[in-house]
């Protein structure tokens, strides 16, 4: 996830507007299986550290992926 909204309630308890709800992800932790468990975002000019992911309504998901390459391909090995 690259972005997401706060839930209505932290959007009030953290002084953010409806404008800037919607956050851009900063950091995240990660796990040996490969779940994230907390965020750091930010909301505006606002950043809020360990959003729960039950906080937080992903916007745009992007996942890490690579394409594959050929045994042929000319870059290869770089």
């Amino acid at each position: 996830m690259k972005e997401g909204r706060l839930s209505s309630d932290l959007l009030e308890r953290y002084g953010i507007s409806e404008e800037n709800a919607i956050g851009k992800v900063l950091w995240h932790s990660l796990n040996e299986n490969g779940d994230i468990g907390v965020y750091d975002m930010k909301f505006g000019d606002t950043i809020v550290r360990g959003l729960l992911t039950e906080n937080i309504e992903p916007s745009v998901v992007k996942e890490h992926m690579h394409d594959a390459k050929r045994d042929d391909d000319p870059g290869r090995g770089l």
